[in-house]
């Protein structure tokens, strides 16, 4: 049996976005900007998927849409952005980031920090969520930006936005949030959340790879963020993986997060397993876990062997998740289902699972 459990990674694409795509191939592959009949239909499926794009996310028609190559390269570039906007002219001189972003952005962070920029990277508490009390600390009227992911990528942990706005909101400092993984498992409403900035992208919620956009609040200053056109099938792609992902939200929710609790149920039988991030505080596709004795690495590999895929995990969620206790330090792997996953998948996954556990720490004795 083949069973994929590292949905936020990637994700199979849906095959009702495939067809949404490939009229874009065969149909409306005309210049969208020129004046004749042919550009004028090619137009229409791009209109339709910014209208999708909106509804999603209850963004305004003002608000200005980007479409790019992922969330990680838009986020990268909206940072350069703010720093080359503000930061040289002498008007800002600090940028906040949660130490739960990709490495990507920690990396473009560490350079606008070299160049002279003050970068604040806002810690986990115990339970993996970003502490804002130390925000509420260092944000001054000089902030350039907060940028916080709204759920984080490892632990499916929930980080709370909406305060995190408040407190922008009160200094006059523009809030930015990767929602990726938090569309079709959350409600995501950019203005209730009161986001300046918004990226998201679709693979991981069954959408075309490598496409995502930033959608800027009316009103806002947009900084030149220097990306290439993107390709309509993709960015048509993305708008009907978004209307599947907020249509299926309720599937999620529920009949999801019961398969992801009859996993995580089965895990807590098993000894000295240790899960990051509480039951509430997470999306309902997700659990990361570690076992004592048991390598990450060792645990994919033994999984894989019988078709299971997982993700071994490392980076900041360790040192929050797993506390003091450094017999977990390397064994963290995280299981994130999505609305394919079946219940005869999550079974075979426990006896597997259990059995390689088992077997990982017997061959550690010997």
């Amino acid at each position: 049996m083949k069973v994929y459990l590292d949905n936020n990674r990637a994700s199979l694409l849906d095959t009702q976005v495939l067809e949404a795509m490939q009229p874009i191939y065969t149909e409306h592959y005309a210049n969208p900007s020129a004046l004749h009949t042919p550009a004028i239909a090619a137009r229409v499926p791009i209109l339709e998927a910014y209208e999708k794009i909106r509804s999603s996310i209850h963004a305004k028609p003002e608000e200005e849409i980007i479409s790019g190559f992922s969330a990680d390269a838009l986020h990268c570039r909206l940072l350069i952005a703010t720093y080359l906007g503000t930061i040289i002219t002498g008007q800002k001189n600090q940028i906040i980031l949660s130490s739960s972003e990709s490495e990507a952005v920690l990396e473009t962070a560490a350079y606008i920090a070299s160049q002279g920029c003050r970068v604040t990277l806002l810690p986990l508490d115990s339970n993996g969520i970003v502490d804002l009390s130390l925000l509420k600390q260092v944000i001054t009227p000089k902030t350039a930006l907060v940028s916080l992911t709204m759920v984080d990528s490892q632990t499916g942990a929930i980080m709370p936005i909406d305060e995190a706005s408040q407190i922008c909101a009160e200094y006059e400092v523009p809030l930015h949030s990767d929602t990726t993984h938090a569309i079709g498992k959350l409600p995501v409403d950019m203005q209730m959340l009161g986001l300046d900035y918004l990226t998201l992208s679709t693979e991981t919620m069954h959408g075309p790879s490598g496409t995502a956009v930033l959608v800027v609040k009316e009103g806002k200053i947009l900084p030149n963020l220097l990306l290439p056109p993107s390709n309509r099938a993709d960015l048509v792609g993305l708008g009907k993986a978004l209307e599947l992902a907020v249509d299926a939200q309720a599937f999620e929710m529920e009949d999801v997060r019961e398969l992801r609790d009859t996993l995580e149920e089965a895990i807590r039988e098993i000894p000295q397993s240790l899960i990051v991030t509480p039951w509430a505080l997470r999306t309902p596709h997700t659990v990361m876990v570690g076992f004592k004795g048991v390598q990450s690495e060792a645990l994919v590999w033994e999984l894989n062997r019988h078709g299971i895929s997982v993700s071994a995990e490392k980076g900041h969620t360790l040192i929050a998740g797993i506390g003091q206790d450094r017999n977990y330090t390397h064994t963290l792997v995280s299981f994130a289902l999505s609305r394919y996953t079946t219940e005869e998948e999550i079974d075979y996954t426990i006896k597997k699972l259990k059995e390689a556990v088992t077997l990982i720490r017997e061959e550690r004795i010997q």
